[in-house]
């Protein structure tokens, strides 16, 4: 029986899509990088940057700092985290969860200052327990630590009682590395088939479908 849900935030909760894509512009543009194409930016919305910063974007090592700082200087100090909007329904699913005494958690890959202060701002900070995320020095970094953060800041939670809600294959191998189902989701930046292939439980494709999901396991 599920009791406790964690939800990924960028592309699961949050359309953040905007506010990543113009920072990681910028990052790239000062440092003489072409500009890849939409496509491409969108597969870093989600990631840790230490994947798609020299895996996607092709940045070198010896840019990779400062390249994060630019891009955090332009999303956290200068707000472009606000340009983001929480997708339809969710909100509506979060009430009606914490309604029926599930506990939630945030569980992302996204810093977590900058997930509390985003989250706070859209306004549905409260639905949450704890609110787990990367640490800015990288030591937590990965959905397999963040989801094992989860775990010791709810000691109490058991993993067959606990789900992860999430829309890239980055959630379903940290999920199933962390011996937890996932809940796989359509709306947002991963791909049904990614999905599919890194082990996903199940694919939704609406809100409510994960509402009703959770309620009948």
């Amino acid at each position: 029986m599920i009791k406790n849900v964690y939800f990924d935030l960028d592309g699961t909760l949050v359309d953040s899509a905007p506010g990543i894509i113009e920072g990681l512009k910028i990052a790239l543009t000062k440092y003489g990088y072409d500009i890849p194409d939409f496509a491409t930016l969108r597969k870093c919305v989600g990631p840790p940057f230490t994947y798609s910063f020299p895996n996607i974007l092709h940045i070198k090592e010896e840019h990779y700092q400062d390249a994060v700082a630019t891009y955090r200087h332009y999303y956290d100090d200068e707000n472009g985290m606000f340009n983001a909007k929480v997708y339809a329904g969710i909100e509506e699913v979060l009430a009606d969860l914490v309604k029926r005494g599930y506990c939630l958690f945030v569980c992302t890959s996204k810093p977590e200052p900058t997930a509390r202060k985003l989250l706070k701002k859209l306004g549905i900070d409260h639905y949450f327990t704890d609110i787990c995320g990367a640490t800015l020095d990288a030591k937590i970094d990965t959905k397999t630590q963040v989801i094992e953060l989860c775990f010791r800041r709810a000691p109490w939670h058991k993993r067959e009682e606990t789900v992860l809600v999430g829309d890239t294959k980055y959630d379903a191998q940290g999920a199933k590395q962390s011996g937890i189902d996932c809940i796989g989701i359509t709306w947002g930046f991963g791909s049904r088939w990614d999905l599919e292939d890194a082990g996903a439980s199940v694919i939704l494709d609406y809100p409510d479908e994960v509402l009703d999901y959770i309620e009948a396991n």
